[in-house]
């Protein structure tokens, strides 16, 4: 799924048929065709889920547009690899925390809304799935979505994976079984 906007590689809609709640990587160099997009679409207030280290060393340009509403919200534990690929859905569940609830509560209480991390799959993952379990969707469906990160990401893949080869491309590809697993546990356990 090629994404919405010119300067990331993964901007999609968070739900079917709602061009006003879409979820990013982090938008570092987006266009003038960008912004009228957002723009068009009433997308206004922007929350940035990375940490404070990586908002630092590469800041979005749109937190100084004052069209837009800003909003660094860093999810807990979210910038961290995961250790395995058995501990990706574990990650999932170490970001539910007060400072997750947050995120969603001005997503719930605003209309208009563009959440990013650094690559859109995991931190970003996470709050999505929360969403689209709050609007009814189905696990597999929420899976699926979640997966696309996958393709539109092959890029960036590539690339960490030259400067990373040690690590297992297992645990930073997006795989609908991590996000069936983390779903299946929050049924199971009333964590959320």
């Amino acid at each position: 799924m090629p994404s919405l906007l010119q300067s990331t590689a993964n901007t999609r809609t968070v739900l079917p048929g709602n061009e006003r709640l879409l979820r990013s990587d982090a938008p570092l160099s987006p266009t003038a065709a960008d912004v009228v997009f957002l723009l068009e679409h009433g997308v206004t207030t922007l929350i940035d889920l990375r940490s404070e280290a990586e908002a630092a060393r590469k800041p979005c340009p749109l937190a100084q547009d004052p069209r837009f509403r800003y909003h660094h919200l860093p999810v807990t534990g979210g910038n961290a690899m995961p250790a395995s690929p058995a501990d990706v859905p574990l990650s999932y569940l170490r970001m539910l925390d007060a400072q997750m609830e947050r995120i969603l509560s001005i997503i719930r209480e605003t209309d208009g809304v563009m959440y990013f991390c650094a690559a859109g799959k995991d931190r970003t993952g996470v709050v999505s799935a929360l969403i689209q379990r709050e609007h009814g969707m189905e696990d597999d469906a929420i899976a699926a979505e979640y997966a696309l990160s996958g393709g539109n990401l092959q890029q960036l893949f590539s690339v960490f994976h030259a400067a990373h080869p040690e690590i297992d491309t297992e645990i930073y590809t997006p795989k609908k079984e991590y996000m069936l697993k983390f779903l299946d546990t929050l049924r199971t356990s009333a964590i959320y």
